[in-house]
Parts: structure tokens; sequence; C-alpha cells
């Protein structure tokens, strides 16, 4: 069987992404023997480093949708796959879904998750345009057309897939309130990741409360909707490093991210893959992130998590613990997120059986949603 997995931005320096397809490939492999799989990425490496054929990232990277229809037709099955793409670069995903089923071939949605704030990019009035539609008080009425546009294109698109689970209910819910109320309920595909070995079991790990100090903040701050008190961050970290603790930057965009942190005077790892980033977490005490996927690959080593919002998706993973988010990047109280910090690294609290009581729940939910999409799957085998 070959399926064609895409719909994001592989290969564009996001840790995050480029861990959710690792795990969906290992998955795959692992529930449907023989499986062909094709990656479109703009990284020809992954083709070595997973042990997958490549295409181009049609859709992304300013590779056009041009190309992918003869590219899919070589397939059983089309998935595109994990991310926030529903909400982030929608229009992208549901052109490439609706080339696969122009071309008759099925296609699936697997672990895509939703914001409740659609990309301002692609659905906020920007530049001139804003001015002259304001002036005319027309501006609201072009950003709600523009939503519209996306629930006709949605109610019209996903409903011809074999199958959608979306990474948590809360997305599942947004996406029922645009038009489609079918999808599953699985979850993000990269608690998966493999764990360092020093941290190999089934559930995350507890730390060794007898770990020698200085104790050690993971953080990173994303360039996406980057924070808008950089000052507030700076104070933060001098106020953590003042109580004798070391801050240690662990950015996934490698560039953007790392430049961000080193503006801030954090050194960073050196590791630019999901396990470098996992390996990284697992020696911190406590991660601070408003990068979604730092705090997944966090807490899969069992490390306490803590997050900044820049929509919806931190609050979502933080509610499996029972937590919510320290602020958003519009509007934090640092002096209070480092108070928080401090607290954190000095005593973990119930962290450990509310992590391991998630992680069980995360992965059953998981498990079963796997079992639908691979039954899917193999029903399309020579198709």
């Amino acid at each position: 069987m070959k399926i064609l997995l895409g719909g994001i931005p592989l290969g564009c320096d996001n840790i995050g992404d480029e861990a959710i397809i690792a795990c969906v490939v290992s998955m795959l492999k692992e529930s449907i023997p023989g499986v062909e799989l094709t990656v479109a990425t703009a990284d020809p490496g992954t083709a070595e480093l997973l042990g997958v054929d490549v295409v181009k990232p049609f859709g992304f990277a300013g590779c056009p949708v041009d190309g992918f229809a003869e590219a899919v037709r070589r397939h059983d099955a089309y998935v595109w796959c994990g991310a926030t793409g529903l909400s982030d670069y929608p229009q992208a995903a549901l052109d490439l879904l609706e080339t696969a089923q122009n071309a008759g071939i099925p296609s699936f949605v697997w672990g895509v998750g939703m914001d409740d704030e659609l990309n301002p990019v692609f659905f906020k009035v920007r530049g001139k345009r804003r001015a002259l539609l304001r002036c005319i008080g027309l501006a609201g009425a072009y950003e709600r057309h523009l939503r519209a546009r996306l629930v006709r294109r949605i109610s019209t698109i996903l409903p011809r897939c074999k199958g959608v689970w979306l990474r948590d209910p809360q997305s599942a819910a947004m996406l029922a309130s645009m038009g489609f109320p079918g999808a599953g309920v699985a979850a993000d595909t990269a608690i998966l990741l493999p764990r360092p070995h020093s941290h190999d079991s089934t559930i995350p790990q507890s730390r060794n409360s007898s770990l020698p100090r200085p104790r050690t903040l993971g953080l990173c701050i994303s360039t996406q909707r980057q924070v808008a008190d950089l000052d507030g961050v700076k104070g933060m970290i001098d106020t953590v490093r003042a109580s004798g603790a070391e801050v240690l930057g662990i950015p996934m965009n490698p560039k953007t991210d790392r430049a961000l942190l080193e503006k801030l005077g954090v050194a960073c790892i050196e590791g630019t893959t999901p396990e470098a980033v996992a390996e990284a977490a697992a020696k911190c005490d406590v991660v601070l992130s408003s990068r979604l996927h730092l705090l997944i690959l966090a807490a899969n080593v069992g490390v306490p998590v803590m997050g900044i919002a820049r929509g919806s998706k931190l609050a979502n993973w933080l509610s499996n613990f029972g937590r919510t988010v320290e602020g958003d990047v519009y509007s934090c109280d640092w002096a209070r997120v480092a108070r928080h910090v401090l607290a954190a690294l000095a005593d973990r609290g119930d962290w450990d059986a509310v992590c391991g009581k998630a992680y069980a729940g995360l992965r059953a939910r998981l498990e079963k949603a796997r079992a639908e999409f691979v039954s899917g799957l193999e029903a399309c085998s020579g198709k």
C-alpha cells in the first residue's frame, strides 16, 4: 500500500512539525506491514532520516499545488496529518484534499488541530486594503466573508474524506461550529516520540528529587505572534537567574526562535531535531514555552510544563493536566510568571501523578483513533 503524507509545511524549520511527521511515519509502519510512505517536504534529507520517499511540499514553501494531482495518483491514499492547519493555513491543505478527491484518491485528515482564532495573515484585513475598508465601514464585513468562505469549503470538502480525526476535543468542537460535526478525536501523534534512554518507560517518568543544583528552566519564546513585552520576558529571566537557577533556550524554530532567545541573553541547545529537544527538555526541571510542541515533548519525558498562549492550542494541551496558561503573547504579567516558575522549580507538587493519568487517557484516545484510521487506510489498498 502506498500513502502520501502532507498538508503541513514540512522541512521549513519547525521542529514540532517534524516531530509529528516522524511519529506518523513510525505509527503507520508499525500498523501496516509493507506500507510505502511518501512525505511532501522541503527537506530532501527526510527520505533517509525516516526511510520514506519524498516529493515537493505542494502548497507550501513557495511550491504551488500544480503537479500534486499527478503525484497523488501514484498512491492509494492521501493523508493531511497534524499541526494546527485547520486554522493556521486551511486553504492550502483544503486545496490538496480537494485535488486528491477529484483525482479519485481516498483522502484522510489525521491529528490536525484548530485554534479558536483563525490565522490573521489570511483572515484579517491588513495594510492599505484594511485602511480603505475601514474608511467605508466594511473591514468587519470582509473578514466575515473570508470566514464564511472557509466554512463553505470545510462543509464541502471534509465530508468527502474517508476519515477525519482531530487532536483534541476542543478542535473537534471548533470544527463542528464551522460546518463539520463528524470529526473523531485522537491525540497529538508527537506523544509517541521515543524518549531518551534514561527516561524510557510506558508512562512519563518522575524526575529524581536529588538532582544536583542548580535547577533549570527550559525556555522557548516563539517569533510567531511574538510576545509583545520582551522587556517583561527579560525581567522574568533575570529573576529566575537571581534565584540561582539556570535558563536553557530550547528553540523550536532553530533559526528565528534561536535568534530571539539569544537576543534575550539565553544560551540555546545546538540540536535541531525532535530527539534533541526531548533530550534537552529531560534535563530541565520546568519548561516554559509559547510553542505547543515543546510542551508536548517536555511532558513526554515527565517534565512540568507552563505555557504562554498564542491562540487556544496551548490551553487545550494544558487542560489535559488540569493546568491553564500563564498569560498570552499580547498581555502577560511576567513578574507573576517568574513567581510561578520559581515555585515550580522548588516543588513539583502533584505533577507526576497528574501527568501519568493524563498520558494514560491521551494514549487510550490515540490508540482507539489509530485503529479506526488504519482500518480506513487498509480498505483503500490497491485502489
